[in-house]
């Protein structure tokens, strides 16, 4: 009986001997942490996506029908009104791929900053007002965002394979140069996450900075070429557009999948130039903020 006891014993031990061991020590300020932190959180993503998603159809009649319905509304209208009633053009392409391409990049990076603004805000009210990693909390973003830009894109898609069977063009660039277009994805959604580490923050000291927001973008977007080609303004508003931080890769995304004009050096040097900044800079700020939050616990 002993034996078998002291045999259970043991086997128990060695269960627990073989468990991973956490060691809970003290927070540490500084970017560095923060990125440690972003890391070793990482099997919490899956469930911070799911609770993003879900949490913005809830408490609606029409719940999932949302997602589809908002992407086609959208580009239906800014269609109908720059395409139909004011005239922009769009080159040999029709308008509807023209601004359903350049919709879904803008989109990408306009979700990714509105959402990893109320990232921090919507993280209190899942942790149930306990404190939660802040960097993991930012990485919940990227999925409502990357959400929204792939439902743009099936539109889009969409609107190709209708001019592709109905009339027998194909309007998208050659696969190689689709690589530009997905750095300039990825560029647009690291520039809404930067910017999103300062705005972040600042959501939980005053409501004014959600609001303020979302009248940036809509400004942004209108200094933005996104629903006109750059050549179409006049030569002393092109140096402005050029160098706007957002056009580079926004630019990059309608030369690589629909083989529009390049980006211009300019541009992309701005755009480059300034993420190294937004980056830098919001990593620093974030994590300064959030040494306060934890001095307040």
């Amino acid at each position: 009986m002993s034996v078998v006891a002291h045999g259970s014993a043991e086997a128990s031990r060695e269960r627990v001997d073989s468990r991973p061991i956490t060691v809970i020590g003290p927070w540490h300020p500084g970017v560095w942490p923060r990125l440690r932190e972003f890391w070793r959180h990482k099997p919490l993503f899956p469930y911070l996506w799911k609770e993003f998603i879900i949490r913005r159809y809830r408490q609606t009649y029409l719940s999932w029908l949302w997602i589809p319905l908002r992407p086609a509304i959208d580009i239906a209208s800014r269609t109908l009104l720059f395409g139909g009633f004011l005239q922009v053009g769009s080159g040999d392409r029709p308008y509807f791929i023209y601004i359903a391409f350049a919709s879904a990049g803008w989109q990408l990076f306009d979700s990714s900053l509105k959402w990893a603004t109320r990232a921090v805000m919507r993280g209190k009210s899942i942790a149930g007002g306990l404190h939660f990693p802040r960097a993991a909390l930012m990485a919940g973003a990227i999925a409502p965002a990357v959400l929204d830009f792939l439902l743009y894109a099936a539109v889009a898609i969409i609107g190709t394979l209708y001019y592709l069977i109905a009339q027998g063009h194909n309007y998208l660039a050659p696969p190689k140069q689709m690589i530009v277009g997905v750095l300039g994805l990825g560029v647009l959604m690291l520039f809404g996450l930067s910017i999103g580490l300062f705005t972040a923050p600042l959501v939980m000291i005053t409501k004014e900075i959600r609001y303020g927001i979302g009248y940036l973008t809509q400004f942004w977007y209108f200094i933005t070429p996104v629903v006109y080609p750059i050549s179409s303004l006049p030569p002393k508003y092109q140096s402005i557009a050029a160098l706007n931080p957002v056009t580079g890769p926004i630019e990059m995304v309608k030369f690589g999948f629909l083989s529009t004009a390049a980006p211009e050096t300019r541009s992309l040097i701005s755009c480059f130039v300034g993420l190294t900044v937004l980056l830098g800079g919001g990593l620093w700020f974030f994590s300064r903020l959030e040494r306060a939050a934890v001095e307040r616990l």
